[in-house]
């Protein structure tokens, strides 16, 4: 197998595999270097794309805000209209493989945040969600069961349920609970919604659910359950309880393991595969080779050996700090590939503000691209996802978005670079 290729992909997750597929589209050859399994893992399954104002206010319609976030902000260095093409191509790509992610509209036909569900009895808001999300028909229920399984620990009822009540536009509700005993030997284990979703995709998991659920649409509106409909992204269990049940259902926002993120990463790792993307896993890239303003090679460690690899170009989608593609020191910041320098105040108290939920620069680390993601030192490197400095995913609600955008223009720039131009 040849060590050469036109982009390397350094990254999994969302913005990694969004850059393979730009990439492979635009008629590169591709391979992706993936230590992990990648953000996905951990994801609640919807696309944030901007939820929350820089004051922590709430907001309906992402696009009216984009234009006031500040110059440094990825949204603001690529622009709507590729913003607008990634998030197109995400859904076109999604629904290929069986996924279907939509945004919620209005009576009006306006597109506006779903304020989704989550197993805490909360509202998360959120752009692109899976069809089951019916804003409407969870904002219009009126009997509403929320389910869960005995010894799935993660999911308790009547904690959702106390909640719920508390909302404006909730209290007066009929809302029950129910807990189906447990489909296995319990013996005092936990179940997570990932042991569910795989059980689940069995024959005899759908015909355990369809026994204890059959009917129940009858006595309800609406049923809120944990995210455990099958791990792949054409289950056919979605399908079998939509049937079974008799009323509309939804899946709630969960803690990890993400089930309905590994569904989109299992949708878009098959197509890849599918266009010939070359995937090398728990392999992890350890230096790179630089001159003349170029990555000519990055070496990587892989089952117990050492391999270079060469590209002309490469995306660089390895994560923030958490993920490991900003490594911290004491007065320091630097990209972890390619050791770029990120500029920080020395003094460490300054990365951050004595309120929890506030304002801290180090929520923000990341490199500093231009309009083409990538660094002023490094000609063919490009950028994506929480790599890129100068927006708070977690404060925002736009992890998602920004990786999704960046990582499609960024593989859609690289493959055009390989291809000769600049």
């Amino acid at each position: 197998m040849s060590n050469s290729t036109d982009v390397i992909v350094i990254g999994s997750g969302l913005a990694g595999l969004m850059a393979a597929y730009a990439a492979a589209k635009n008629g590169a050859a591709v391979k992706v270097m993936s230590e992990g399994v990648g953000n996905l893992a951990i994801s609640p399954g919807c696309i944030d794309l901007l939820g929350y104002d820089r004051e922590g206010r709430r907001i309906d319609d992402p696009w009216a805000e984009i234009p006031n976030l500040p110059q440094e902000h990825p949204y603001s260095l690529i622009g709507e209209a590729a913003i607008r093409e990634s998030l197109e191509e995400l859904q076109a790509a999604l629904e290929g493989q069986g996924l279907k992610l939509a945004p919620f509209r209005d009576s009006a036909g306006a597109a506006k945040n779903s304020l989704v569900p989550t197993i805490m009895g909360t509202f998360k808001p959120s752009w692109l969600v899976p069809a089951e999300m019916d804003n409407d028909q969870i904002q219009n229920a009126g009997k509403i069961l929320i389910l869960s399984i005995k010894g799935f620990r993660d999911c308790r009822p009547q904690m959702i349920r106390g909640q719920l009540l508390r909302y404006p536009g909730w209290a007066n509700r009929d809302i029950a609970t129910l807990v189906l005993p447990a489909p296995f030997d319990e013996h005092g284990r936990a179940l997570n919604a990932l042991d569910l979703a795989h059980f689940l995709d069995l024959p005899r998991g759908r015909d355990w659910l369809m026994n204890r659920i059959k009917g129940l649409g009858k006595k309800y509106d609406l049923v809120l359950m944990p995210p455990m409909l099958g791990a792949r992204a054409n289950s056919r269990i979605r399908s079998v309880v939509r049937e079974e049940l008799g009323c509309p259902y939804v899946e709630m926002l969960s803690v990890p393991p993400g089930v309905a993120g590994l569904r989109i990463r299992d949708a878009l790792a098959d197509m890849l595969v599918n266009m010939n993307v070359e995937f090398y896993e728990n392999a992890k890239v350890i230096r790179s080779t630089l001159a003349g303003g170029k990555c000519g090679s990055i070496t990587v460690h892989a089952s117990g050996r050492e391999f270079e690899q060469t590209a002309k170009t490469f995306v660089a989608a390895t994560g923030g700090v958490i993920g490991g593609g900003v490594l911290l020191g004491q007065g320091t910041a630097t990209e972890a590939v390619f050791g770029l320098e990120i500029p920080v105040p020395a003094n460490v108290d300054e990365w951050s503000v004595p309120e929890l939920f506030g304002n801290h620069l180090v929520s923000r680390l990341g490199v500093e691209t231009d309009k083409s993601l990538r660094h002023k030192d490094l000609e063919n490197v490009f950028f994506a996802g929480r790599t890129l400095g100068g927006y708070d995913y977690a404060a925002e609600k736009s992890g998602h978005g920004v990786a999704c955008s960046t990582g499609w223009l960024a593989g859609k720039l690289a493959a055009g670079y390989a291809q000769g131009g600049n």
